[in-house]
């Protein structure tokens, strides 16, 4: 049987002993899928139980909380429908979200694709050969649509609320990459492909892409990478030849590796010194492919970063540190190359947005 009130519980409220009971009882059960402690039903007012109450009306009945249950409206009739009526309702409402979501998704890239096809006909593009492109260009407004969604979402915003303003953002951003594309088939076109050159074999695909994309703004200047992926062994012998020299960087042997300078692998890196001290550089190798805590060596052991050459554009490397993690290795990196350093540890930006590439110098 529903829960009747006299007067207002709460915030403001008359906070009747009895009345202030029933809620306290009511909210109780909510107390775990909500979010709050448990209340004492001690039929006395308090700021844990406005507190609660707030977190209930913003939660379970979704507008603005004013911390106050008044009789006969909408919080004590959410608090009497209990628990399971709570769920049910958030699991149809999560439903209606999601499909809000998808529908506009969809919406999205009809309109996407209708006018990637007004494009191609004013540049004379066949269509053979626009919509090629489609499927590239299908996944990528994905992408963006599916990260500006998780941001709108995370800040509390409904996503069929959102969707909208969303799906005309990728729409947007999407055509300015579509015209670019569509320019790239005509020959007459000012843009051009980008071009990576290098030690690029078994890099994440991602860093290629960003490396590529900001070759092609740069109207396809050519981007060399002299250090990419590295297996045990090339990791290893080109540590021990550049152990005493551009490895030593703080007065001691290969302390530009974070290993060396910890107190518990003193013990390795005595093992290692003796090893190069005695030129016995197969036994470096060894001890090194067997005792090394590889996950904190290098990134290039997972084809998680890149080397580029010095003589690269300062402005090309500025947009690259937009996109990853850039490191300025002027004392040469372990295979003693000076080169400006890029990997993924802080993030990737990917794809690249076009707010991001106006602010490419």
């Amino acid at each position: 049987m529903a829960e009747k009130l006299s007067g207002s519980v709460g915030k403001g409220g008359k906070n009747n002993a009895a009345d202030v009971t029933i809620v306290q009882k009511l909210l109780n059960p909510f107390a775990g899928e909500v979010g709050f402690a448990k209340l004492k039903t001690d039929g006395s007012n308090s700021k844990k139980l406005e507190a609660a109450i707030g977190d209930f009306q913003t939660c379970v009945c979704k507008f603005r909380a004013d911390g106050r249950v008044d009789p006969g409206k909408n919080t004590i009739k959410k608090l009497n429908a209990g628990v399971a009526k709570a769920k049910s309702e958030k699991k149809a409402e999560e439903k209606r979200e999601e499909k809000a979501k998808e529908d506009q998704r969809q919406q999205m890239k009809v309109k996407m694709k209708k006018q990637m096809e007004a494009e191609a006909k004013a540049q004379k593009v066949p269509p053979t050969m626009w919509e090629t492109l489609w499927g590239d260009i299908e996944k990528k407004a994905d992408s963006f649509y599916d990260t500006y969604i998780a941001s709108a979402q995370k800040k509390g915003d409904a996503p069929s609320k959102a969707a909208p303003k969303i799906s005309e953002m990728c729409t947007k951003e999407m055509m300015t990459d579509v015209k670019k594309e569509l320019k790239k088939i005509d020959t007459g076109g000012t843009l051009y492909p980008g071009r990576v050159e290098g030690k690029t074999s078994g890099v994440n695909k991602k860093i290629i892409d960003i490396l590529t994309e900001v070759s092609s703004h740069y109207e396809g200047t050519t981007i060399k990478v002299v250090s990419g992926l590295r297996n045990k062994a090339g990791q290893a012998s080109a540590m021990y030849n550049g152990w005493a020299k551009h490895l030593n960087k703080y007065g001691k042997n290969g302390d530009i590796y974070w290993f060396v300078r910890q107190s518990k692998y003193q013990d390795l890196w005595k093992e290692l010194d003796d090893f190069h001290a005695a030129k016995n550089k197969a036994g470096f190798v060894k001890c090194m492919k067997d005792k090394a805590p590889w996950g904190s060596v290098s990134r290039h052991m997972t084809g998680q970063a890149v080397d580029i050459s010095t003589s690269t554009d300062k402005k090309i490397i500025k947009a690259l540190g937009m996109c990853m993690r850039y490191l300025a290795e002027t004392d040469g990196n372990s295979e003693g190359i000076k080169c400006h350093h890029f990997d993924d540890k802080t993030g990737l930006v990917w794809p690249i947005p076009e707010s991001l590439r106006k602010k490419f110098p």
